[in-house]
């Protein structure tokens, strides 16, 4: 009995620590849909899967270190960079067709969704827009092309332009 009340308190806590700490587990997730900064992640670095995401996410909660990351710049951490919510590809996804004519043309609401996504402010969406419709034809290069290989190509691009590259990393 004793063993099972101290398996279910080592199981829990890691999930209430995540869940009341001070945010950081969170604010990773929020940012790259992963397991963000901090020693869990250094711990698991290049390896995939919902397990080791989870076991670094949990490490992370269990001790606490993504604040001191954070404040140090340490263990992965940078808190120069802007917290961003990365669901572009998701956005993308859920919105091939509607984005590819929005992007044939220019502009409209699906186009304009993404830009907000993506974080354009808006004084550059008009060169956001110009840019999609000028290399349509690469981004959307084919019938079959995926919401992977739009995104990338769209990356690309906005990498590559003056305005546009502060959007992207």
């Amino acid at each position: 009995m004793k063993r099972a009340l101290a398996a279910g308190i080592l199981l829990a806590f890691p999930l209430w620590a995540g869940a009341a700490g001070p945010a950081a587990p969170r604010s990773s997730a929020l940012t790259d849909a992963g397991s963000g900064c901090g020693l869990g992640s250094l711990l698991f670095d290049g390896n995939a899967g919902v397990g080791a995401h989870s076991v670094a996410m949990t490490t992370n909660g269990f001790l606490f270190n993504n604040t001191f990351g954070m404040s140090s710049g340490t263990l992965g951490c940078d808190s120069s960079q802007p917290v961003r919510y990365k669901g572009e590809r998701l956005y993308i996804s859920a919105n091939m067709t509607k984005l590819a004519q929005d992007m044939s043309r220019g502009g409209g609401e699906t186009l304009a969704g993404l830009a907000e996504l993506m974080g354009v402010a808006e004084s550059d969406k008009a060169a956001f827009y110009a840019l999609a419709r000028t290399h349509f034809e690469s981004i959307y290069a084919h019938e079959s092309v995926t919401s992977d290989q739009v995104t990338d190509a769209l990356v690309g691009l906005m990498k590559a332009d003056t305005v546009l590259a502060k959007y992207v990393s």
